[in-house]
């Protein structure tokens, strides 16, 4: 009893201490990554390859809704966290979402999902 009972807490503990590698959402097929929190303007999730972006995902996720909520084009480029990003809706396999790409070819992106 004592060894399941030590078993369940220490896995209680991996699960609170070890950042949330998982897919970004149902809407992403291929793309794996971390949950970065969600974007207060717009209320979608947004997400990132690596815990360590996530910062920067949620800069650039603020700075796409609010060109998207000032009358911007659904496709559209931010400026954000020192960077430039190409911005745009994607189709998913079950509903589409939003997802931004630095243009500067480091392969970063984020993701904002329902």
């Amino acid at each position: 009893m004592r060894t399941a009972a030590a078993g369940a807490v220490g896995i209680a503990v991996l699960a609170l201490t070890t950042p949330a590698a998982r897919a970004v959402g149902e809407n992403t097929s291929e793309a794996a990554g971390v949950i970065c929190g969600t974007d207060r303007a717009s209320g979608l999730t947004v997400g990132t390859a690596r815990a360590r972006d996530c910062a920067t995902a949620l800069r650039v996720a603020s700075a796409y809704t609010r060109s998207w909520n000032s009358g911007g084009e659904g496709a559209t480029t931010v400026h954000a966290a020192g960077s430039v990003w190409n911005c745009r809706e994607q189709p998913g396999p079950l509903n589409p979402y939003q997802e931004c790409v630095e243009t500067g070819g480091t392969g970063r992106w984020v993701t904002l999902t329902s």
